[in-house]
């Protein structure tokens, strides 16, 4: 049994990193990595469609250009690096000849980040697409999304709140 699952992780590869990167590059040598990147990712998205799946993630870094590997960043630098290359890989051609702009989700993590990407792209192309969260996609095909503990003790506090005459 080791053996089989060993050989089953070797099978697994990942891709190589994009001309010039490395794990030691600094962000002064690593332009053009995110573009390359993303080109990547669309080539393997339209694949994948072709080959009839629908549910798709991709992961990358994504401050590779802006960052080092030892500077520091914040939350809200990954947010809006992960909003930012997920709206541009949404406008390459591959993407776009494997789904027609009515057909297109963009979808981020939660409602704030669906909103925010909605105002920092206005353009049409992303009017036409829907652009939303994890949940709401969820409830969209009907089902009901797992929420996180805390929004699930909230709700279970509210619900004995209530039960006994007070609130949370």
């Amino acid at each position: 049994m080791l053996v089989g699952l060993l050989t089953a992780v070797q099978a697994v590869t990942l891709s190589s990193p994009p001309p010039g990167l490395s794990g030691y590059s600094t962000r002064f040598d690593a332009g053009g990595a995110l573009a390359s990147i993303r080109r990547s990712s669309a080539a393997a998205v339209a694949a994948a469609l072709s080959d009839g799946k629908e549910l798709l993630e991709i992961e990358f870094p994504p401050l590779i250009e802006s960052k080092g590997q030892f500077d520091d960043f914040s939350n809200v630098e990954v947010l809006d690096a992960n909003r930012d290359f997920g709206v541009q890989l949404a406008l390459e051609p591959e993407i776009q000849a494997a789904a027609s702009k009515a057909e297109l989700w963009l979808c981020f993590a939660d409602e704030g980040e669906a909103q925010l990407a909605r105002e920092a792209w206005p353009g049409a192309m992303y009017g036409e697409a829907t652009t939303t969260y994890i949940a709401a996609a969820v409830r969209a095909v009907g089902e009901e999304p797992l929420m996180p503990m805390g929004s699930s003790a909230l709700g279970a506090a509210s619900a004995l709140g209530a039960l006994f005459g007070g609130s949370p």
